[in-house]
């Protein structure tokens, strides 16, 4: 009888060291019923640390980890497996990798053109212009001559409210190579004065009429000089269908575009030209915008 009292000993001994082994080894948040034990932590870092850690224990029970993170103060009554935190995070880096591949193939694709017009305000041709820019949401750069500015101070006055910008090119359209400093600087300021009058404004730029442009015009205007890399030749063809094909022929990011809003063929051309280059992904940009 005594030998049996102390194998009963022995084996009640055993299973409470086991049993306190098993007791102390699992989590505080795991549960087989998906019910609270013992589900608080002190500090939120310690369930990460818990997610982020092996566990021999892991394939010996299903575990279970509190929505909210076991901040203090809350009562948790969701659960979700541990497995599908691990699975959602790679999830997510995969996600935000992607996304991030996207943003950058879209900005290698990203391309942006200026429309500028010289030679205007006309009052017809340069409305008509207006309205299709309007139209299209598109921002344009007017290089206007000062003596159609103070002819039509209307029409830039409202090219100006749309958002356009209207920069210098000149009283007179003459050759600026061709003149000495002082009628050079005349030319510049009777057109500054004539967009001034009519906008308020003074331009920061202008355009060399013929694009003549030297040394000595660069020392004497104290302006920024812009030129063109594109050119529609409108002026010479007067002609939509080549306008557009010559648009198409040299159209590139960083793009300038010389077309001239006096000619009629041009702004019945415009609405082709923009729709083109919509297509091919351009934005519309002011050439400030690009200096």
């Amino acid at each position: 009888m005594g030998k049996k009292i102390t194998v009963l000993s022995i084996l009640c001994g055993i299973l409470i060291v086991v049993g306190f082994r098993v007791w102390t080894n699992t989590p505080p948040t795991y549960a087989s019923n998906k019910t609270v034990v013992n589900a608080t932590y002190k500090l939120p870092s310690i369930s990460n640390d818990y997610i982020n850690k092996s566990s021999a224990s892991l394939n010996k029970m299903m575990p279970y980890y509190m929505n909210d993170g076991g901040a203090p103060g809350r009562n948790c009554t969701t659960y979700i497996k541990v497995e599908n935190i691990l699975d959602n995070k790679e999830a997510d880096v995969v996600q935000e990798s992607d996304q991030q591949q996207k943003q950058t193939e879209q900005e290698a694709n990203h391309k942006r053109i200026a429309l500028t017009f010289d030679d205007g305000p006309h009052k017809n041709v340069t409305d008509q212009i207006l309205m299709t820019l309007q139209k299209y949401e598109v921002k344009a750069t007017f290089f206007v001559l000062g003596q159609n500015a103070a002819k039509y101070p209307d029409v830039v006055k409202k090219a100006d409210a749309f958002g356009h910008e209207i920069a210098n090119h000149t009283w007179s359209h003459k050759n600026l190579t061709k003149l000495n400093a002082q009628q050079m600087q005349a030319e510049i300021d009777r057109a500054n004065d004539a967009i001034c009058d009519a906008t308020g404004k003074t331009p920061t730029m202008y355009r060399p009429p013929f694009g003549a442009l030297d040394e000595k015009v660069r020392e004497s205007i104290d302006l920024t000089p812009v030129l063109w890399n594109i050119d529609t030749l409108d002026w010479q063809h007067k002609t939509p269908k080549k306008t557009l094909a010559n648009l198409k022929a040299q159209a590139k990011d960083n793009g300038i575009i010389l077309m001239h809003d006096i000619h009629q063929q041009s702004a019945d051309a415009l609405e082709d030209v923009i729709l083109y280059l919509k297509e091919e992904g351009y934005e519309f940009v002011t050439t400030s915008q690009l200096l």
